[in-house]
């Protein structure tokens, strides 16, 4: 009984001695500040990819980058390209400027991640700036491109949270 006691001494002992006179406390807060600094960089670079989508102020924009996002995980067909494009002529008046806004409402919808990312990053100007008519109006364009390819699971999945992020279905 005495040794072990004096083995669990001794190592007591150089465990305190290390972490007070080797650097013990410089370890640990190193290891504090490398786990902030890297919370920090990944915070920096989720904002850098999304700041295209936070730079969107017209609705009508961002409901063209949510009908090009909403296909399946990838490029609009040119059934849906034709029906985007039709809508943006028809519902947001967009004859003359009609190929640079496509162009621009592309690049951006390429930097988001998914359908539901834009969604969440456009649900407050959805609902500063749009009524409730212009909204559902809104989730029905996007229902519309859907379904020229036919919906999907995950398409229904998608319009479903855009509908509660805009206020016209019951939070889950």
């Amino acid at each position: 009984m005495p040794v072990i006691v004096l083995v669990a001494s001794t190592l007591l002992f150089w465990v305190v001695y290390w972490f007070i006179r080797m650097g013990g406390v410089d370890h640990f807060r190193e290891r504090a500040a490398r786990a902030k600094e890297e919370a920090r960089r990944a915070q920096a670079r989720e904002l850098k990819q999304t700041a295209p989508l936070r730079a969107i102020d017209d609705p009508r924009d961002a409901a063209t980058v949510l009908m090009l996002l909403i296909p399946r995980g990838r490029d609009p067909t040119a059934a849906q390209i034709s029906a985007i494009e039709a809508t943006m002529r028809a519902a947001f008046g967009f004859d003359h400027e009609l190929n640079e806004r496509l162009v621009h409402a592309r690049f951006i919808a390429g930097s988001a991640q998914s359908f539901a990312q834009a969604a969440r990053l456009f649900a407050e100007l959805f609902n500063k700036q749009l009524t409730t008519a212009e909204r559902r109006e809104l989730v029905e364009m996007v229902e519309e491109i859907a379904r020229a390819d036919g919906p999907s699971a995950a398409q229904a999945a998608d319009i479903a949270a855009l509908k509660r992020l805009v206020g016209l279905a019951p939070a889950a």
